[in-house]
């Protein structure tokens, strides 16, 4: 059932809606503006923490290069010092004490004395005596000394050969050529420069937000080298992340949307030395800095809706409703079948010509059911029409409809008895047309015969308009057609169009085609009962086969001559195969028992060859009659034989 509102309700729901919409296309941009931004801001917040971590590397990559500069200088300066002190006193080559002493004053870790073959025969590690410049790669570096005494060497942070520390060595010869002064500092300032230097360090300074994580990726075999993440994998492609081919050229900062560590997230790539550094931050995380002013806004426009709403319903209940229901009870009384009402309603101009309208639709209504009575019948056409509203009691109809229904001619009646009338007028449609009805009516001449009238009502908002004309003539000029079209007018029986139209009916429809044989027949020998008796005696013959299998059947049956000696017998609407045999059995009992009286007294045996298929409902009728025609002739050369 249509709900029923109040234009008060209907306007507020409008406004509602309207207001829904605008509110929503709002916050639909914000919301797109907001995303938009916070993706700029994460983008400019990446390559902000990008340009730090590359002025930091940087700065310390000039610090490290200063300071591994100064300390290889300063690791000279020392050899040469301890040089000419051994050199001043001989006897320090064999107090070890002194010369841990001087190693102390010097500020150095190590020192080693090398005879002229390049043998460590003293120093301040006894465990080192009796190595050479030839006891591994370390070592090996120095060994140009032994041929080139004015060579000054410093050898880059390497672990020593004997313990594997991180060492920086220097050596020279003294003065006099005798011995080599080798000395070992342990690179502590270089080794804190070269931690700052590392990407967890300058992880750690940069990152501030914990729902940020930084990777650094090795763009050659995809490991990860340093992340944010303590759980993080040893590889770039099991916690989602790659490398973008377009980022080595170290002139990009590509930006993609990935799945990682089974979040989906927002990241920036940026190559930064031999490393590709990735900044990663979860979708979910971006969206929560914008949810904040998103609600305040809503809250907003929520307030300033219902404020609108409110108002403007109110103005309008105050100018329009009380007018609008005064008019509403008084067309009431007009659609319950008061038409003598009268509408006035002043308290605005649009109203007082709305009443002024109603009352002349109201005048117009009731001549209208007079006015189309006299047009039809003085056109003479066998017409009429009625009309009633859902809301009212009555139903106006004119002569026509009354004269059909058996009705009073005033026009006017109860719908109740109306109705009554109009379901039993409609208990006997004509055919499959369910808008043409069959009715006995018996003429001035006294005899009975069938009137078809058509009938059709149209409903539009609460009324409803119906229309009854005789079709008499139309329906019996159609009866007559489909007989000429579809009869065969030898036989009476189907032509093929009739049988195909018929058959198309029944396909898929199980339920009413039930078990059904298809059969095909067969007039045997008419082409010499023509050639001897005449085509006059032949359709005498075929007449004869026609009244045959047309005898045959209990229940539903189509019987139709396909053409020449063709027929077609189908036998449908049996509940099982065993209620069918029966019948099957009657056409083969038939095909050479049943004489025919021609013309002379010349009596002849009427002969068909017959096949079937039998099935449960007919969805292939083309198998069905292949497969028939298949035993037909299968029927027609058995018997032939026979004969012979």
């Amino acid at each position: 059932m249509r709900d029923k509102r109040s234009l008060q309700r209907i306007l507020a729901a409008f406004l509602g809606k309207v207001t829904l919409i605008v509110m929503l296309v709002i916050m639909l941009i914000n919301v797109v503006i907001q995303v938009v931004a916070s993706i700029e801001r994460t983008k400019v917040d990446a390559e902000n923490i990008f340009k730090q971590m590359e002025r930091i590397l940087e700065q310390n990559n000039e610090n490290l290069t200063r300071t591994m500069e100064d300390y290889s200088e300063s690791c000279i300066k020392n050899a040469q010092a301890i040089a000419y002190i051994i050199d001043q006193d001989n006897s320090i080559l064999e107090d070890i004490d002194e010369l841990k002493k001087i190693a102390s004053f010097m500020g150095v870790d190590e020192i080693h004395i090398f005879d002229e073959n390049g043998v460590i025969f003293f120093g301040t590690h006894p465990e080192y005596y009796g190595y050479s410049f030839d006891s591994g790669e370390q070592m090996n570096f120095f060994k140009p000394l032994l041929t080139d005494k004015s060579l000054k060497l410093v050898q880059d942070i390497t672990p020593n050969t004997a313990e594997g520390k991180l060492v920086q060595y220097s050596a020279l010869w003294n003065e006099s050529g005798s011995f080599i002064v080798q000395v070992g500092m342990y690179p502590v300032s270089i080794m804190r420069l070269r931690e700052k230097n590392e990407l967890p360090y300058i992880f750690s300074i940069l990152l501030t937000d914990n729902d940020v994580s930084l990777y650094a990726i090795d763009p050659k075999n995809g490991d990860i080298l340093a992340s944010t993440n303590p759980s993080m994998d040893d590889s770039a492609g099991k916690v989602g992340l790659r490398v973008p081919p377009k980022v080595l050229d170290g002139k990009h900062v590509v930006y993609e949307n990935n799945t990682v560590s089974g979040k989906h997230c927002f990241v920036a790539y940026r190559l930064l030395g031999e490393s590709v550094i990735a900044f990663v931050i979860p979708i979910w995380e971006m969206i929560d800095y914008v949810t904040l002013p998103i609600v305040l806004l809503l809250l907003g426009l929520m307030l300033v809706s219902f404020a609108l709403i409110l108002s403007v319903t109110q103005h309008i209940r105050k100018y329009v409703f009380d007018a609008t229901n005064e008019i509403n009870g008084e067309l009431r009384k007009i659609t319950d079948g008061d038409l003598d009402t009268k509408v006035s309603v002043e308290s605005s101009t649009e109203f007082s010509e709305l009443s002024s309208h109603i009352n002349a639709m109201v005048r117009s209504l009731l001549a209208n059911t007079e006015k189309l009575s006299y047009i039809f019948k003085k056109t003479g056409v066998l017409m009429g029409t009625y009309e009633y509203q859902n809301t009212s009691s009555k139903v106006r109809y004119t002569e026509y409809v009354a004269d059909i229904l058996g009705l009073d001619r005033s026009g006017m009646c109860s719908k109740r008895i109306f109705k009554e009338k109009l379901r039993e007028f409609r208990r006997t449609p004509e055919g499959d047309n369910e808008s043409v009805y069959e009715i006995s009516q018996t003429g001035e001449d006294g005899v009975s015969g069938s009137v078809y009238i058509y009938c059709d009502e149209v409903s539009r908002d609460g009324e409803i308009v119906g229309v009854l004309s005789d079709v008499t003539a139309q329906i019996n000029d159609r009866h007559r057609i489909e007989k000429e079209r579809d009869m065969d007018a030898l036989t009476g029986l189907l032509n093929r169009r009739g049988l195909e139209t018929r058959l198309e009916t029944l396909r898929n429809n199980e339920k009413e085609t039930g078990y059904c044989a298809f059969f095909m027949i067969d007039a045997d020998g008419l082409k010499e009962t023509n050639d001897r008796y005449g085509h006059g005696i032949g359709d005498m013959y075929l007449k004869k086969v026609a009244e045959i299998i047309s005898g045959i059947g209990s229940k539903k049956k189509l019987v139709s001559r396909l053409g020449g000696d063709e027929f077609v017998l189908f036998l449908y609407g049996y509940d099982s195969g065993e209620e069918l045999k029966p019948d099957i059995d009657a056409v083969f009992a038939n095909q050479d028992t049943v004489g025919v009286l021609l013309a002379d007294n010349l009596e002849l045996t009427v002969r068909f060859s017959a096949g079937y298929c039998e099935s449960k409902g007919c969805y292939d009728i083309e198998g069905m009659s292949e497969r028939a025609d298949e035993y037909m002739y299968e029927n027609k050369r058995s018997r032939k034989s026979g004969r012979d």
